[in-house]
């Protein structure tokens, strides 16, 4: 029988301990970067904050990560990306915004060169969402 104690224990402050060097791996399903894709997306009655971690891969020499932050309002978003690393080129650029109460992250390819994109670019992400804790008011 599978024991979980041997992966997970009970942490300082409610936290949840992790053990012998249990980590996390993402895989797919992966979204295509085209133009305007809403990569992920949540009503600001439920969440209004959430941290992501976006892996985008273009080719075998063109990678990149990158850490940001959302926070939304109903009327308001905001996206503030706080570590990217790459192999010499940004592949995505990033935007939020607010459409019916949902705050929408989208992702758009960047320029490869004057005339090209990297359109096409696959990406996978996580993320960690923030629930609203004061109701709205409108």
């Amino acid at each position: 029988m599978f024991d979980v104690s041997r992966l997970f224990g009970k942490g300082d402050k409610n936290t949840l301990l992790m053990k012998n060097g249990l980590n996390f791996s993402y895989s797919g399903p992966y979204t295509v970067v085209e133009e305007e894709v809403v990569l992920d997306q949540w009503h600001v009655n439920t969440f209004c904050t959430a941290e992501y971690t976006i892996s985008v891969d273009y080719d075998t020499n063109n990678k990149e990560i990158i850490r940001c932050l959302m926070v939304a309002s109903p009327e308001n978003s905001s996206l503030t990306i706080y570590g990217r690393s790459n192999l010499g080129n940004d592949l995505v650029k990033l935007t939020s915004a607010v459409t019916n109460s949902y705050v929408q992250l989208k992702i758009d390819p960047a320029n490869k060169t004057a005339t090209t994109k990297y359109t096409g670019s696959k990406v996978i992400f996580k993320a960690t969402y923030f629930q609203t804790i004061n109701a709205l008011k409108l």
